[in-house]
């Protein structure tokens, strides 16, 4: 019964903290980057966990780094972003004249790519649904990742708090236009041609790294020398 007051209480706070999302003219932005409205035509970012939770929502840190976006084409660099991947939103941060932070969120509409630091992400559309991915390598054969992370209660008897998880990363190789989930080397060697795994695993051994735990410049090397196969 406690479990399901929870989940009531979590759902309807939620649901009236999107309702504090208001459409502004934020006139201290132009300053910052510049009077274009395609970079700042977004809802103020309003999102405020209960007091007490533990964690963040953002991905890898609750503060914002340099990156850029591209939305409707147009390209931007240089502005300072945060990633909420409890929500899917990406924020664009700035401090106004009186050195107050704002976050407005780019409009998933409009947005078409963006990147935190060396990270690059893009907005892709399978079975009818939008989201988000981080993108690594750039021949026919890409490695997606889908970021996301849980609200939930914490599990100590008579607690109270909230707290998020740990970011959640489900991978998958993206081949013919098709997504493809995998979890373990196993999972990832079975997308690809017969002929084709006696070189990849060949190079899996050569490079000394396991694939659950590598790297995104050694994922990046992996997909690109399978593209070209």
């Amino acid at each position: 019964m406690k479990s399901i007051a929870c989940s009531i209480f979590i759902f309807i706070f939620f649901c009236f903290s999107g309702n504090l999302f208001s459409q502004h003219t934020y006139s201290g932005l132009e300053k910052v980057y510049g009077p274009n409205p395609l970079l700042f035509n977004g809802k103020k970012y309003d999102f405020f966990p209960p007091s007490g939770t533990s964690g963040h929502q953002f991905l890898y840190s609750n503060n914002a780094v340099i990156g850029g976006a591209t939305i409707k084409g147009v390209r931007f660099e240089q502005i300072k972003l945060k990633y909420d991947i409890y929500n899917q939103e990406v924020l664009l941060s700035y401090a106004d004249d009186e050195g107050s932070g704002t976050l407005i969120q780019l409009s998933k509409a409009w947005l078409e790519s963006f990147n935190l630091e060396e990270r690059y992400f893009e907005m892709h559309v399978f079975e009818d649904e939008s989201r988000f991915y981080q993108v690594l390598g750039n021949g026919s054969v890409k490695i997606f990742y889908f970021w996301k992370k849980y609200f939930e209660l914490d599990k100590a008897f008579g607690s109270k708090s909230f707290s998020f998880s740990s970011e959640i990363k489900i991978s998958y190789v993206l081949m013919h236009g098709k997504l493809i989930p995998f979890r373990s080397k196993r999972g990832f060697l079975a997308i690809f041609a017969p002929q084709q795994k006696p070189e990849i695993k060949a190079y899996i051994r050569n490079a000394r790294f396991k694939l659950k735990n590598a790297d995104d410049e050694s994922m990046a090397d992996l997909i690109n020398f399978i593209s070209n196969l």
